[in-house]
């Protein structure tokens, strides 16, 4: 086929030889380019046996046939040149001065196969971490947003880095695989340590293109090692459509690439909230690349940003019958406190752990509860020796999104805050209504956002309430009438749940007689105890000399003479784990003792004057005369369920000098 040209009308008319596909294959989306002499692209069509191009018959040109790289973008990619070579693409040169009667673009049945595209379904869920740090985690579903897609180019951003930026990358990529191998060897974890000390030998030795060929291999075990060292507008990165976050915390999108690409994506996640535009979730591009992905693997985008809307957590699996499930205090699981179904236990948390501060209480609700008149729940409780219960009061405010549609399809959350409670209904007070089931309740604030019950432990009291405690759980209908369960003989409609003390966790059994009272009411007791610690230093004192001055100048006359610190670490209830530290001078801890009791009001921690003043693991030389401080702190175990209460922890701190006679 020939290619001629036009020099009256300026037109260039290029005939394309496309082989037919075999049956059943795809055939591949082919575009013709035109370049200018400086490589400049003028104009792109779509490959066919014969397209015109208008061109200045006095300039030379280039024509291409290659694979569609604009495909719907009306943009051509900045390195497109690049990619035609990569595909490689067919090229024929105008060349005025030739006057050249017929050019052939001639496509090998062979290359074309490459420029069909592939499709790989992206999927995964979207999560919020609901108490970073804390153990086990705790995760609700984010869902509504947007995931953005981005595939990343590893190869061309290590190109982009200066040798010193290269250098930097790998001296502290190096650093950090040392610091995990030393780790390794002292906690014993020899799989890992095999796996990290080949791949810092191989990187050790390179450098230039060959460490860039070496890190861009091995960029899937690397990545952990690459967090926060090369700046974003370093990155090479092609995004995505964005793809909606499903109710139920999911996504999927279908995502094309060119048949020898295997990309490596990261993801962002982005809410609007009454305007507002953020990214939830931003990490680090390198570090949590998904390399090679084919779209087997389910993705896991873990957003931490507390401001973040997420949804409330998936409910745990309920029977098929009405049902009233209280299943936690805090995130604690009531299958954790002592004598939960007996009543006869100490009511503590394991470690011999009290409860303490507000106690935000965590319930689980049949959604055909309202359905059948069975609307309002109330909390009471009663400390050992009150007369009669005690109504929770404080208020319970949750939130709901809505769901709107703005400009350019941005999805847009609209928050909305609904009180349960409390509420005068008929003759009863302080009643609170079940959630809704039908509204979408959000998670942001934990706990604002998910308890549906607080009770102050302390009673307002300073020091506050404490002691063994009953709580008391009543349902009413929608006039304020008493609902009772059908519990251990009582004929109500719906059940009272408590955990399987047998089965694992997260498992519910009918709440057994001893936690159902003669009303049909829900009960069970807890320990608590909002006492304070306390800490006190009373003197240091030498053996020789005693006390001596209250400006802390203490004499001793030698290394055996001992050195007493008084002190007290006390609670009222042994609910206390303390520690007494001994700090010499500039070079740190020369003594220190602990407990977790009470201890007696005065104990004394002794030393002989050698082993304060002589050298240890923290001092290489020993000293005749130093300063030394003495710190005393004291950990109330108390916690309300998410926390423990350190406003009831106390400390102390004195100082004092031994000195020579």
């Amino acid at each position: 086929m020939a290619n001629t040209q036009d020099t009256r009308t300026g037109k260039l008319v290029v005939n394309v030889s496309i082989p037919i596909p075999p049956p059943g294959q795809p055939a591949p989306r082919v575009n013709v380019y035109l370049f200018d002499a400086a490589g400049r692209l003028v104009q792109t069509v779509p490959a066919k046996e014969q397209v015109e191009f208008s061109i200045d018959p006095s300039q030379r040109y280039r024509v291409t046939a290659g694979p569609d790289f604009l495909r719907d973008s009306k943009t051509a990619p900045a390195d497109l040149a690049q990619k035609l070579v990569q595909a490689s693409a067919v090229s024929a040169d105008y060349v005025p001065q030739l006057k050249q009667p017929s050019l052939a673009l001639k496509l090998s049945p062979i290359v074309i196969v490459n420029w069909i595209y592939h499709c790989v379904n992206v999927h995964g869920t979207v999560r919020k971490l609901l108490n970073p740090g804390g153990s086990p985690a705790q995760y609700a579903p984010i869902c509504t947003g947007v995931v953005q897609t981005f595939r990343i180019d590893l190869a061309c951003t290590l190109n982009n880095l200066s040798s010193t930026e290269l250098d930097n990358l790998k001296a502290t990529m190096l650093s950090r695989m040392i610091g995990r191998e030393i780790n390794d060897i002292l906690t014993g974890n020899w799989g890992d340590f095999n796996n990290v000390s080949p791949l810092a030998a191989g990187l050790f030795p390179l450098s230039g293109t060959a460490l860039k060929n070496y890190i861009f291999t091995n960029r899937a075990a690397l990545a952990q090692f690459m967090c926060n060292i090369i700046p974003e507008y370093l990155v090479c990165w092609e995004q995505y459509p964005d793809t909606p976050i499903q109710s139920d915390g999911t996504f999927s999108t279908e995502v094309c690439f060119w048949f020898w690409e295997t990309p490596d994506l990261y993801f962002e996640v982005v809410q609007t909230v009454d305007g507002v535009t953020k990214e939830v979730a931003d990490p680090d591009i390198l570090c949590t690349l998904q390399v090679n992905y084919d779209g087997s693997q389910a993705v896991t985008l873990t957003v931490d940003d507390p401001t973040a809307v997420a949804c409330q957590p998936d409910p745990n699996p309920g029977p098929g019958y009405l049902y009233v499930w209280p299943t936690a205090i805090g995130n604690v699981d009531l299958r954790n406190i002592d004598g939960l179904e007996t009543l006869a236990g100490t009511g503590l948390l394991p470690g011999q752990t009290p409860w303490g501060g507000t106690l935000p209480m965590q319930m689980q609700f049949h959604p055909d509860l309202q359905a059948n008149n069975i609307v309002y729940y109330r909390w009471s409780y009663k400390f050992d020796g009150d007369a009669d219960y005690t109504a929770i009061n404080a208020s319970v405010t949750h939130r709901w999104q809505e769901i709107t549609i703005g400009p350019g399809g941005v999805i847009v959350i609209h928050l909305h805050g609904y009180t349960f409670g409390p509420r005068l209904v008929g003759a009863q007070a302080n009643l609170f209504e079940i959630p809704d089931p039908s509204l979408p309740w959000v998670d942001i604030n934990d706990p604002l956002d998910r308890p549906l019950a607080y009770f102050d432990s302390t009673a307002g009291q300073t020091p506050g309430r404490s002691g063994m405690c009953t709580l008391r759980l009543e349902m009413f209908d929608g006039a304020g009438n008493a609902v009772s369960c059908g519990n251990a003989g009582h004929a109500g409609p719906f059940k009272y749940l408590l955990p399987d003390l047998g089965g694992a966790p997260d498992t519910y059994t009918d709440a057994p007689g001893p936690n159902i009272d003669a009303s049909g009411n829900l009960i069970f007791r807890i320990r608590v105890d909002n006492n304070p610690t306390r800490a006190a230093l009373y003197d240091a004192r030498t053996g020789s000399h005693g006390s001596g001055d209250a400006c802390g100048m203490r004499h001793y006359s030698g290394g055996g003479d001992p050195v007493t610190i008084d002190y007290a670490a006390t609670q009222p209830n042994n609910f206390i784990d303390w520690s007494l530290g001994v700090t010499r001078g500039m070079c740190g801890g020369v003594a220190s003792t602990g407990g977790n009791a009470s201890s007696p009001d005065p104990a004394h921690f002794t030393n002989n004057a050698s082993v304060l003043l002589g050298p240890n693991a923290n001092c290489a030389t020993g000293c005749t005369q130093a300063a030394f401080a003495v710190n005393l702190y004291c950990w109330a175990r108390a916690t309300n369920g998410y926390s423990r209460q350190s406003q009831y922890d106390a400390s102390a701190t004195m100082a004092f000098a031994l000195l020579t006679p």
